[in-house]
């Protein structure tokens, strides 16, 4: 039974909701996204009927509340201290806001944000006020802490934005820097089309694109949600690595539940890799405009005691984004906002005579899309037993049991969930079955059921009645969290300073490739990224070479070796792969292809092939008998030679005759225990069928001659998976029999394409999955090679 329960109040009251000594206050609106997801609850409870509460709270007046706390002490020479004060004291630390428990004089003493953060024609030659955070006297030039418009407002000089672009050649910093200082500011939720609001809305930021670095929007790891992403740029690693997989989430281990604002989630038991800076990124209860005159105020520390990377994290305009939505004009405001606190940033490089030192890192966490709860499946519809089960709602949505003696099959429910409605907005999936370019299945903290929305919808256990009694009650237009491919959930990336290029654009990348540019490492898959960097090649090496090499040394027959020439050099154009892990396999060329056959699971790993622009289907007689060669063949379930047939019948026809001949590698994955990696020859014969050894996947990496790849990553579950890259790429899924396309009983020419087109991937992606090193060979210069790698065609739109 779900019985959904929703209070509505007045403007002026303040609902405290207890629960055994905490204290939450529910806004309106916070349905999904940053602001809080409703948290699993712990798997110890049991309760036989689900109860849904949404308080619906429009405004909060604090003279109404009841005080939990004695506000009354002094936060003076306490400001951010590093322990929090025990209730009934009041607290100065960073959180003490987000839990109400702040001393009165918070603001005062430690944002002091009495003065405001800039000079005003009034403030010009002021007397120093010590409760001001920055000043306008006279001699605050000498002491260092001036606003950041001083110069420009109160002695007449350009502020920097009213500066030409320079191309800044090397560093040019003052005596004591050994070394430029890096600066990052995120922003929340800052969709890559805001962009296109120009000097208008953006003036500061557009120059910063203008005159740097920029690339036309980045892509961030899935789900698209904040702390999984500010952790992936600065770590390096997918979410399901290191082990922050949602804002909100369960660790069955811990029998613990980490969320937003929780002190749970401040244990370093939770994090893992090893960030950038272990410096928080989140400081929501402190101005942006605060942090970025702390951050100059670090700049002037001793060499030996000032920070190398700073990390400045914006909450804006994610919160304003969910409010108001994407696309509503009076989203213009608070991005001028933000644009002028980064205004800030640069005046305040260039009073300090470092805007041609220090480098500047912009970039997002993920974008934002149109989303209303009017737009949401409710899973009671679907005959589930609710109470058996917890799901994280929202955008991407996670289903676990209730607790451990919950009747709970991943399956049943996957099945349960598939099809069922006319116009469904999700694909059900066991997490080991998402397409494998989200690297969402190797972590314990990942629910195995997962739903992936359509874009602008939400998943709920049931219907609030605040939706049913007033739609206007939703109180937020905007989300997050869906499909990292979709165009609304990109984001931007903008790099400044004397570390990066003059007025370059280079490709599309994931936010993962950033932790390289951060720990100024070289090997990096941006195209020349940074200023005058040369990348090294970093190959590994082959640990064993094929024995095709040696039989051709011993043949005797010229003309032999001419013609396995020719055909090495059509069907290989990028060159052979190569084989990184230790195994036995020979290389084989026919007329009409090339493999590399493995000798240890009786397949090819590898096939290649090359069609041209007039492509046809080989009858010879020779043709005939290789296509009979069981080094031809590899085991696959009936079900899905649907999906694999028409994407070599009818998908590589039609690409071979749009692009002018396209070359093709195609082969087996084994994945079985879904961490996105080549499984050992040992895994892979523990779930081999007596002697058959049969893929978890299959891909195929389509390359245009003009190297724009496609590559995809099929699952073989049936009908099931595919991935692309622009040379295309496709990951199939094999394992049980699941309609990912509702419309699969149809002809495949309904809906083949479109279930490839959701597995796209990298061909990075199938490296790691396959253990092959491609393009190895390839004309190429190096930097090409590794965005070829690198790059994931999404077929979205523009953004």
């Amino acid at each position: 039974m779900c019985v959904c329960v929703c209070v509505c109040v007045p403007q002026a009251v303040c609902v405290l909701v207890l629960a055994v000594c905490e204290a939450y206050v529910f806004q309106a609106g916070q349905l999904s996204g940053d602001v809080e997801e409703t948290p699993p609850q712990s798997r110890g409870q049991s309760t036989s009927t689900r109860l849904c509460v949404h308080v619906c709270v429009y405004r909060i007046r604090l003279k109404n509340c009841v005080l939990l706390s004695d506000f009354s002490g002094s936060c003076k020479g306490r400001c951010f201290e590093l322990k929090e004060a025990e209730p009934p004291s009041c607290r100065c630390d960073n959180l003490c806001k987000t839990y109400l428990s702040c001393c009165s004089d918070f603001d005062k003493q430690c944002l002091k944000t009495a003065g405001g953060f800039e000079c005003s024609r009034e403030r010009c030659g002021e007397i120093r006020n010590e409760d001001y955070a920055c000043h306008c006297s006279d001699d605050c030039l000498l002491r260092g802490d001036c606003c950041t418009n001083y110069r420009p407002l109160c002695k007449g000089e350009n502020s920097w934005l009213e500066g030409d672009c320079e191309e800044i050649q090397s560093p040019e910093c003052p005596v004591g820097f050994v070394r430029p200082p890096l600066i990052i500011l995120s922003l929340d939720g800052f969709r890559a089309s805001y962009m296109r609001k120009g000097k208008s809305v953006l003036p500061n930021i557009h120059k910063l694109r203008s005159c740097g670095t920029r690339a036309p929007h980045m892509r961030p790891m899935y789900p698209s949600k904040t702390f999984p992403n500010l952790y992936s740029l600065a770590t390096g690693l997918y979410p399901e690595s290191h082990g922050i997989v949602c804002n909100s989430m369960y660790d069955p281990v811990f029998k613990a539940n980490f969320r937003l604002k929780g002190r749970e989630k401040l244990k370093h038991r939770w994090w893992g890799g090893q960030p950038v800076s272990h410096d928080s990124a989140h400081t929501w209860v402190i101005p942006l405009e605060r942090r970025i005159l702390t951050t100059l105020q670090w700049l002037h520390l001793p060499d030996d005691e000032r920070p190398y990377v700073y990390a400045v994290h914006s909450e804006q305009p994610d919160t304003y984004g969910h409010i108001l939505g994407p696309l509503s004009n009076e989203l213009d405001n608070t991005l001028r906002k933000i644009d002028n606190i980064i205004g800030q940033l640069m005046n305040g490089l260039k009073q300090m005579n470092l805007h041609r030192c220090v480098n500047v890192i912009l970039v997002g966490d993920h974008g934002m899309e149109e989303s209303h709860c009017e737009r949401t499946e409710y899973l009671s519809s679907y005959g589930l037993d609710v109470d058996a089960i917890t799901l994280i709602p929202g955008s991407s949505g996670r289903i676990g049991p209730k607790n451990a003696n919950s009747p709970y099959d991943p399956k049943e429910i996957v099945a349960n969930l598939t099809c069922k409605m006319p116009n469904q907005h999700f694909k059900p999936y066991l997490k080991q079955h998402l397409p494998k370019r989200l690297h969402y299945a190797n972590n314990r903290r990942i629910e195995d059921v997962h739903l992936l929305m359509d874009r602008k919808w939400h998943v709920a256990m049931c219907v609030s009645l605040c939706v049913c009694v007033s739609p206007a009650t939703c109180g937020f237009f905007g989300d997050h969290g869906f499909d990292n491919k979709i165009s609304s959930m990109q984001t931007i990336f903008l790099g400044f300073g004397p570390g990066f290029n003059f007025k370059t654009e280079v490709p599309v990348f994931e936010n993962i490739e950033l932790y390289n540019v951060i720990c100024g490492e070289k090997m990096l898959p941006e195209v020349h990224l940074l200023h005058q960097e040369t990348l090294a090649k970093c190959i590994k090496p082959e640990v064993n070479l094929s024995s095709y090499a040696a039989t051709i040394n011993v043949m005797s027959c010229k003309l032999m070796k001419t013609l396995i020439f020719i055909r090495y050099v059509t069907h290989l154009a990028f060159g052979r792969p190569a084989v990184l892990f230790q195994t036995s396999y020979t290389q084989l060329c026919h007329s009409d292809y090339c493999s590399g056959f493995s000798n240890v699971i009786n397949m090819p790993l590898w096939s290649a092939f090359t069609l041209t622009a007039q492509v046809h289907f080989s009858a010879a007689a020779e043709s005939r008998y290789e296509a009979s060669l069981i080094t031809n063949t590899v085991p696959m379930y009936p079900a899905f030679k649907k999906v694999w047939s028409f994407l070599q019948r009818d998908v590589l026809r039609r690409y071979s005759l749009e692009n002018n001949g396209i070359n093709v590698i195609m082969g087996p994955i084994f994945d079985h225990d879904h961490d996105g990696l080549r499984d050992t020859e040992e895994m892979i014969k523990e779930h081999a069928l007596g002697s058959i050894f049969i893929p978890t996947h299959f891909y195929s990496i389509n390359t245009r001659r003009d190297t724009h790849i496609l590559a995809h990553t099929y699952t073989e579950r049936a009908a099931t998976s595919v991935t692309h890259t622009h040379t295309q790429r496709y990951t199939y899924t094999r394992t049980h029999i699941h309609r990912e396309s509702c419309n699969s009983r149809e002809d495949e020419s309904r809906w083949v394409e479109d279930l490839l087109k959701l597995h796209t991937a990298r061909v990075r992606d199938v490296e790691l999955l396959t253990g092959l090193d491609f393009y190895r060979s390839a004309a190429l210069p190096y930097t090409r090679v590794l965005a070829l790698k690198t790059r994931m065609r999404t077929f979205e739109d523009d953004v």
